[in-house]
Order: structure tokens, then C-alpha cells, then sequence
């Protein structure tokens, strides 16, 4: 069989893509590298603005509700030490904290399981090659590609390099603490001079969990002190000194920067893969639930 698209990665961009495909009466079929319960370093927060993106394609909010996903009420920001509170609650705006494994299983679910799109987990997609008229990877064949394998994907055509991991990315390390905290549930963005440009962050992610950790642009020698700066102040102050590590601080690196652009459109990069990734504001999922949509919207 010759499907339409291979989709390479089932995350938020992947999924949607596959949805949205299928739905536009696509042959499609997704490979994931990961096992199904796979948690990615970070990513647990969806802002009101992929909300309103996810909405706008009737993808059941409720679903994140029945993972377990904690409903924002408010954002707050420290910039060189002043603070700014957004009460986005007050405002009708929704936005969820939820475990990156639990978001994407309700995104699987709804965008591809129920649609009865094929989904192969453990299939390492780094060595594609042409075939006629389309490619095949891990022995399945396809007249179009769409790569959304993430910012660490090494990803080959023929041999020469479609995706590589930059080396002149930022990096960044997060963590998962269980800790007691007092008031609404928020999202916390910490920029400082010193971060250059990119920040830390303590997210609610569930009952008594917080996504916490940093992302830096540059003199990354520096990451695991600036992190546990970060522990010591920000942490500290929102979370208490008790709280207890659910899982230990791991590193990663961020999709910007250079990557091989193929001029053949029948090869799609989305989210981190295309290098649309932001930093400095917490929407990589949103952006890579744009990406798919901005993709898709401009298909018959």
C-alpha cells in the first residue's frame, strides 16, 4: 500500500496533522519512536492560546479535564525581578497544566485512534529512502512526508541529512516536584538578565506536581547553577522548601536554529522539527498545533 503522508512523531503537531488529514479524506499513517507512555522533559503547559487553536477544530477540552489536567488561573511573570500577575481566569481565557504523556494520549485518541489512522510506536524513523514516486521508512511506503519528530531527531533521506540536532541551540533541564502550594493554580515565567532572553518556569501540572526548570540561550557551562539558582529563589518562594523530587532535573536541547531545507514539497517540517519552537514564551505546543493547522488549512 502507498499511503498519502507518513507521519514521523506523535506529538501535538504530528497528531493534529493526522487528524486534520484524514479528515480532508488523506491516507495516513504515523510512526513514533517512543513507547506509547513515553514522558517527554517538558512541555506540560497548554495556553489559552493553543486552547483557542484546539477549539477552533472542536477537539474536546473536556478530554484534557478527564486526564487529570489542572485548569490555569492565572500567569505570572518576573522580569528583572518585577512582578507582573495576568488573572486570566477573570477573564474567561483557559489554559491547562497536564502531564506531556497524558496530553499527548488524549491528542492520540482523539486525532488518531478514533479516526482508525495506523500508529506504530517504537519505529525509529532516521534512515528514509526514495522510492517511486514517494519514500519508505521502516518499510512503509508514502507519496508525501511530514516530519514532526521533535528538536532531537536525526533524521537521514538517501543518506544525506533532512533533520540533525544544532548544536548552537538552547539547552535547557526541567524536573517534576510534588509539593504543597498555596493559592490558584498558575504558570510562573521567570526572565532575567542573566537568562538572556529565555527564562524558568514552574508550571502546575496535576495534584501537587509542578513542572519546574529553565531554558538558556547562551553560556549554556552555566545551566545547572542557573537552575539551581532558580531552585532557591523562585522554587523556594512558590513551592516551599519540603517539596520532593517525582523526577529528577534532565536536560534537552531546543528546536531553533538551522536545519536542511528540502525545496521538494512533498516533505512537510512541523513544530520543533521546523524550528518554530519559542522560548521566550511558553508555546511550543500551541505552535506546533499551528503549524499543523496553518499546513493542512491550504489542502483541498
Amino acid at each position: 500500500m502507498m499511503y498519502d503522508y507518513i507521519i514521523v512523531g506523535a506529538g501535538p503537531a504530528g497528531c493534529v496533522c493526522a487528524g486534520e488529514l484524514k479528515r480532508k479524506n488523506y491516507s495516513v499513517c504515523v510512526l513514533e519512536k517512543q513507547p506509547e507512555h513515553y514522558r517527554k522533559v517538558c512541555g506540560d503547559g497548554i495556553s489559552y492560546v493553543c486552547v483557542q487553536a484546539l477549539r477552533s477544530i472542536d477537539f474536546p477540552i473536556e478530554s484534557l479535564m478527564d486526564a487529570g489536567a489542572v485548569k490555569i488561573q492565572r500567569y505570572i511573570h518576573y522580569v528583572n525581578g518585577k512582578m507582573y500577575e495576568d488573572r486570566i481566569g477573570d477573564y474567561g481565557k483557559e489554559a491547562y497544566g497536564l502531564a506531556r504523556d497524558k496530553t499527548d494520549a488524549a491528542f492520540r485518541q482523539y486525532f488518531i485512534k478514533d479516526r482508525d489512522i495506523p500508529l506504530y510506536y517504537n519505529r525509529n524513523a532516521g534512515e528514509i529512502r526514495s522510492v517511486d514516486q514517494g519514500y519508505e521508512v521502516c518499510g512503509i511506503k508514502a507519496k508525501r512526508l511530514v516530519l514532526a519528530a521533535g528538536a532531537l531527531a536525526k533524521i537521514n533521506l538517501d543518506g544525506k541529512a533532512l533533520l540533525r540536532p544544532d548544536a548552537g541551540s538552547p539547552v535547557g533541564i526541567s524536573a517534576i516536584l510534588q509539593a504543597d502550594a498555596a493559592g490558584s493554580p498558575f504558570f510562573l515565567f521567570d526572565y532575567r538578565a542573566e537568562y538572556e532572553g529565555t527564562y524558568g518556569w514552574i508550571f502546575r501540572v496535576g495534584e501537587r506536581e509542578y513542572n519546574v526548570g529553565l531554558w538558556l540561550k547562551r553560556e549554556k557551562n552555566l545551566l545547572a547553577a542557573r537552575f539551581q539558582q532558580f531552585l532557591e529563589t523562585r522554587v523556594e518562594e512558590y513551592l516551599g522548601r519540603d517539596y520532593q523530587w517525582r523526577r529528577k532535573p534532565r536536560g534537552a536541547i531546543m528546536g531553533i536554529g538551522n536545519r536542511r531545507v528540502h525545496t521538494d514539497d512533498s516533505i512537510v517540517y512541523l513544530g520543533d522539527a521546523s524550528n518554530t519552537s519559542n522560548p521566550e514564551d511558553g508555546e511550543g505546543i500551541s505552535l506546533a498545533v499551528k503549524d499543523a493547522l496553518d499546513f493542512t488549512g491550504g489542502l483541498k
